[in-house]
Formats: C-alpha cells, structure tokens, sequence
C-alpha cells in the first residue's frame, strides 16, 4: 500500500527503507548492493566524454545518450540534492558474452525500475535511477527514438541514460564499495577473468 507523502521522513523509517530498496536489489538479482551517501558518488566529465571518444553507436541517437543528456556539472547539482543512494552489481559468471549483454541491458534495468518505482510509492517521489546502459539498444534498437522528433517517449517510466551518459565514475565507485573490478571490452577473454559486472543505482532522497 502506498503511503501519503510527507515533508519528512523520520530518520529511523528512513534508514529501515533503504535497508528494505539494498535487500530488495538482492532479491531481485544483484550480486551485491550497498547504501551509500551521495558524497561516495563520484561524477566525472571523462566517463561521459567516453561516449564519443570513441564514438559509441548510440550516440547522438537518442535523447538519453549524449550530447542529449544533461551535462555532468548540472547533474552533479542534482545529485547534491540527495542523501542516498542504492549501488548495486550484478556479476555474470557464464563466461558468455551474450549472458553479459542481456544482464547489462534487461537485468540491471530490471532492477533498477522496480527499486525506483518501489521507492516513489513509498514517498520517495524524487528517486530516480540509472543503469549500465542507455535505453536505445533496450527499447527500440530498430526505431528511431521518437524524442528526438518533438514527441513521447514510447516507454518513459523506464528509459534512462546509462551510469556513464550522465557522468557516474563506475569504476572508481565500485573500487570505494570494494568490488574488484574486470574491465570487460572487444580484446576481453572471459575465460581470463571470474566474472563479468554490470551495474546500477537508484537515488533515493
């Protein structure tokens, strides 16, 4: 049942919420999911720079990957205006590059829209969440992104940009959780490594 919005939350219920969204992330299917303060939070111009150097193919195609999403020192306003967040991981242990591609895209999204979602009908009506990857190659990899043409978004209470599109620092970020980390590219050899990783955050209040 969804509860009335109040001005504020007592610390107590509030602490007891997140702890509820992190075992949440974890029933859902994340390996691993902390709370974390918002100062954890790293932004960094260069991780959404990545986008076009070099020149990812979403980019340019749709509103929630640059140059479209807002800039990170507009976005870092934003997140200032947080205390917490929920940071999660999802580890994929196949070795398959198909596993990695389906949890990067629809598993982590997954989580992230119901936690978001579980979050806003509980009176958290600012949370908001991002995941590995931009909505594009999700919802409509074959379609152009109708945004761009002046109209709706055909799915927008679930398209987001990917961590990275709005500048989120993953790798320094899963670093300060005490995730190791496998950069995983082309020239990857999954049988080199123990896993693969995705991740994504919901921002709670």
């Amino acid at each position: 049942m969804a509860r009335i919005v109040q001005d504020r939350v007592s610390e107590e219920q509030f602490q007891r919420d997140l702890e509820k969204y992190r075992s949440r992330a974890i029933e859902l299917g994340a390996t691993d999911a902390e709370i974390i303060a918002t100062e954890a939070i790293v932004l960094d111009e260069r991780a959404q720079a990545k986008c076009s150097f070099p020149t990812c193919k979403l980019y340019n195609t749709n509103a929630n990957c640059p140059p479209h999403t807002m800039p990170v020192r507009e976005f870092r306003e934003v997140v200032n205006r947080y205390r917490n967040a929920v940071f999660f991981k999802v580890d994929v242990t196949s070795g398959s590059f198909e596993d990695f591609d389906r949890v990067n895209k629809y598993g982590v999204t997954d989580i992230v829209w119901k936690l978001e979602s579980e979050a806003f009908y509980d009176g958290y009506y600012f949370a908001t969440g991002f995941g590995s990857t931009g909505c594009k190659g999700i919802f409509c990899p074959d379609t152009r992104c109708s945004v761009l043409d002046g109209e709706s978004c055909r799915h927008p209470w679930k398209a987001r940009p990917g961590m990275h599109g709005v500048g989120f620092d993953v790798y320094r970020m899963a670093a300060q959780a005490g995730w190791p980390l496998y950069p995983v590219g082309p020239s990857t050899n999954p049988a080199g490594i123990p896993y693969m990783s995705c991740f994504g955050i919901v921002l709670v209040y």
